[in-house]
């Protein structure tokens, strides 16, 4: 008796995580990806399976850029590229104020792009917001100048 009831147990739950996994693998909506650039790590990709670890510094998140002649996005932008701008203020003493800059290609697909200056703990500075668009959006955070302790950023983001 004491067998069956583990043995029932046991498929109980073998059933219950295999029904588990295909609901998760349902729920997966594609509209979730999402990625970016920071001048610390480099390009990201999050949302997508096998996708998610770092990609060396500055490396494009798909490399051999094509326009798709079928019109069907891709999972992920075509490309996308971050960096940081950087002008001298005038009558300064040579002080500096930086912006960050993005751009994504995501060939038939309404997307955003979006960058912001912000400190190495994530507090963000200034920011584009959202720049939506289909197939090529670019954003440009306003100047920052950092205080004197601060460790700033650019980071650049992308979605849909």
């Amino acid at each position: 008796m004491k067998r069956k009831l583990i043995a029932a147990l046991a498929a109980v739950v073998l059933l219950g995580s295999v029904n588990g996994v295909s609901a998760f693998a349902a729920d997966k909506d594609m509209s979730s990806v999402s990625g970016g650039w920071s001048e610390s790590t480099g390009y990201y990709v999050n949302g997508v399976s096998g996708m998610t670890d770092t990609y060396t510094f500055g490396t494009p998140v798909v490399s051999n850029l094509k326009v798709k002649a079928s019109g069907t996005p891709s999972k992920t932008p075509d490309k996308h590229t971050g960096k940081r701008l950087t002008r001298i203020i005038d009558n300064s003493g040579g002080d500096a104020e930086y912006a960050a800059f993005g751009e994504t290609l995501w060939y038939y697909k309404y997307h955003y792009t979006t960058a912001r200056m912000e400190l190495s703990n994530g507090t963000v500075k200034t920011t584009s917001g959202r720049q939506w668009g289909e197939n090529a959006t670019k954003a440009t955070s306003p100047y920052y100048l950092p205080g004197l302790f601060d460790n700033t950023e650019a980071r650049t983001y992308w979605g849909s």
